[in-house]
């Protein structure tokens, strides 16, 4: 991982990770809505496309998986209302982010999200997104984690080497394991364990790569990357630091 080396930037996921929203995602709203198709199959397209309304929205979907009936349409065009003011800042994320900047490191956001949600992620965190040196989203881009074109693409905005960066995320399999795999540090978010006990026990148990430190919030993010000492495996409270 080269330890030796200096961070200078640090890359962050949104969702989870420096916000909260509502408990069901939106592919999953919208599936519930349209007969015979998945939430995987919606995730496919709204995380992946630019839309500007939710008329747009409903124009895509029809055009994959046929006609939108007329409660999807009302139900998708109050979706998109709510989302665009759902998001809420985690106590500390913007905090935390923004005394990164002030030592002089240069600050990415990575993450697969929808328009809508994106525009209340800018009204929640506005000092965040306006600190961020590069913005690499899944519905700009068409590519979701743990594709490695975003995590690729990040870096070279950020015009920093892999082993220079640390990815900071709340998913192991989306978040941590590709950055891993790219030869970046890690800290891992462990904010909802529950939802992250296969990946815990993969990385207990050896059978997956060990992330550079995990934590329990965003609030300790910022000892780590800045030195103070951390844990690699998920169910100690101490370890080596990222510097």
């Amino acid at each position: 991982m080269g330890a030796s080396e200096p961070v200078e930037a640090v890359i962050f996921d949104i969702g989870a990770t420096l916000v909260t929203g509502p408990p069901i995602a939106p592919n999953k709203v919208i599936a519930a809505l349209m007969e015979g198709v998945t939430a995987a199959e919606v995730a496919s397209v709204i995380m992946t496309t630019p839309f500007e309304s939710p008329g747009e929205v409903c124009d895509a979907l029809a055009a994959r998986f046929g006609a939108v009936g007329e409660d999807a349409l009302v139900g998708i065009c109050g979706l998109w209302e709510r989302q665009s003011t759902a998001a809420h800042g985690i106590d500390g994320a913007a905090e935390c982010v923004l005394a990164l900047v002030e030592r002089g490191l240069r600050i990415g956001l990575l993450s697969d999200i929808w328009s809508p949600y994106y525009h209340s992620v800018e009204r929640a965190l506005p000092e965040v997104v306006g600190a961020a040196h590069s913005i690499v989203l899944s519905c700009r881009t068409g590519a979701r984690k743990p594709d490695k074109d975003n995590f690729l693409r990040v870096i070279s905005e950020l015009g920093v080497e892999p082993s220079r960066a640390v990815m900071v995320g709340d998913t192991y399999t989306h978040d941590i394991l590709p950055a891993i795999e790219l030869g970046m540090r890690t800290v891992w978010v462990l904010a909802r364990p529950e939802r992250e006990i296969e990946s815990v026990l993969g990385v207990m148990n050896g059978m997956l790569p060990c992330p550079t430190a995990t934590v329990g919030s965003i609030r300790e993010v910022l000892g780590t990357v800045t030195g103070a000492t951390t844990t690699c495996h998920p169910e100690r409270s101490e370890g080596s630091a990222l510097n």
